[in-house]
């Protein structure tokens, strides 16, 4: 079974700011949802753990896992290029879901993000079978990955994030 966990709130998060690969670290809040989430996990033994190399997602996994966690840059968040810090307005959205089709503006191109994110997806589903793995990343992430293990439906909505902060979802039969 599959754990996708998000990482608790940032100060960019709080403010609605636009954060792709800059190192921004956990408030207080995500501190405090990274405890209660690992209550929450407490009963699971986890096989293995793959998590983002960013910060942030580090705070989140070293809460909640205690054991050798694998850091993956394949799952870090998407490089959000000049959209970086910005207000997520729903202008600025546009623009930025927009600009990852080509890669304009110093983004990273959305299908370059996918397969990275696939690539780790599929290592998983094959290297780990009925084995409880966590995986520790971010919104655009979880988008992928939660396409990915529920059988990559062709109406996939990649608009939307599957979990919210400090969350968790969980897939069975990978």
């Amino acid at each position: 079974m599959v754990y996708l966990v998000r990482h608790g709130e940032t100060d960019w998060n709080l403010f609605k700011r636009c954060n792709g690969v800059t190192d921004t670290f956990l408030n207080k809040t995500g501190f405090k949802q990274a405890r209660v989430l690992a209550e929450r996990l407490s009963g699971v033994q986890f096989d293995a753990c793959y998590c983002s190399t960013q910060t942030r997602a580090r705070q989140f996994c070293e809460i909640i896992y205690k054991g050798d966690a694998i850091f993956d840059g394949r799952l870090a968040e998407i490089d959000c290029g000049e959209f970086e810090g910005r207000e997520e307005t729903p202008q600025m959205m546009a623009g930025f879901w927009q600009a990852i089709r080509t890669g304009a503006l110093g983004t990273e191109r959305f299908d370059v993000f996918m397969a990275r994110n696939l690539e780790v997806c599929e290592e998983i589903s094959k290297s780990c079978g009925e084995k409880n793995v966590l995986m520790v990343t971010h919104a655009a992430n979880a988008r992928v990955i939660d396409y990915f293990f529920s059988g990559k439906p062709a109406d996939h909505d990649f608009t939307k994030t599957p979990i919210g902060k400090g969350e968790f979802k969980q897939y069975e039969g990978i």
